[in-house]
């Protein structure tokens, strides 16, 4: 395990740390290791830092956004009603969150056309 002081997310040399065991110390001194979290925006796994603190912050290194907790209903997928957790852009407005999630929603039902033909049909 490594400690490392880094003035910002973008001196992270992915391929010489170990993103189980290091921790990442920024000069305000909030400290940063690799989370199981995934970056619903750029949708890759193993790209999100999350700080150690109570209140946590997200940053993925893959597509340089801070990202916040966005949670919203989920009303187009049985049983609906229950609640979706994304890690979006913080900085997004709500219209670009609502945009992304119209998105999210036809990808995911197209998911569920294969899922339905493959539970159909074996293949």
């Amino acid at each position: 395990m490594a400690d490392y002081q880094i003035k910002n997310f973008s001196e992270i040399d992915v391929l010489s740390i170990d993103p189980v065991k290091d921790k990442f110390i920024l000069p305000n001194k909030k400290v940063y290791i690799f989370s199981d979290a995934m970056c619903d925006y750029c949708w890759t796994g193993g790209t999100v830092l999350e700080n150690t603190g109570n209140e946590k912050e997200y940053y993925c290194i893959l597509c340089e956004n801070n990202l916040s907790r966005v949670e919203l209903k989920n009303d187009f997928l049985n049983p609906t009603g229950d609640i979706f957790t994304f890690l979006l852009p913080k900085s997004w407005s709500k219209a670009e969150i609502e945009e992304w999630y119209q998105e999210f929603k036809e990808r995911r039902l197209a998911q569920e056309e294969v899922r339905q033909h493959i539970l159909e049909h074996g293949k």
